[in-house]
């Protein structure tokens, strides 16, 4: 009985070894991958160009709004996102933080898609397709 107790711990400590030495060569493999920070600005650029697509859509009246007497106040609304974009875009060039843009983007989009479910008929789909196609452009951008 002892014997099997004995070798039931040393497969233990073994497992528990090769687990240990695993895990530290898993992290510094993703330490030492390089970050890719420069996909947030082509990011935003991709983000920006959706803005004035809708802006286009709206002006052009492919895009319904819930009241047509706010059309002025929801282009001047987009635009004013955009050049929030932008700020966002340039105070965090030098960022090299993943957690920092994702926080940022992640509250612009929140505000973007909040702006077209407020003004825009048909906000749900309209604003499932923005996040399809910025997810897929997210994607092409950290494939490359």
């Amino acid at each position: 009985m002892g014997i099997y107790l004995l070798i039931a711990a040393l497969a233990f400590l073994l497992l528990y070894f090769a687990l240990k030495k695993l895990t530290i060569n898993i992290d510094e493999r993703a330490l030492l991958e390089p970050i890719k920070a420069d996909i947030y600005p082509k990011f935003c650029d991709i983000i920006d160009e959706n803005i004035k697509k809708f802006k286009d859509n709206v002006q052009n009246g492919i895009f319904a709004l819930k009241d047509t007497e706010k059309k002025d106040e929801f282009l001047e609304k987009l635009s004013d996102l955009s050049r929030e974009l932008t700020f966002i875009q340039t105070m965090n060039l030098s960022n090299k933080s993943d957690a920092i843009w994702q926080e940022e983007l992640f509250g612009f989009l929140k505000e973007f898609e909040n702006l077209i479910i407020e003004y825009l008929e048909n906000s749900e789909e309209l604003s499932e397709n923005l996040r399809t196609t910025l997810m897929n452009e997210f994607e092409k951008l950290k494939n490359l």
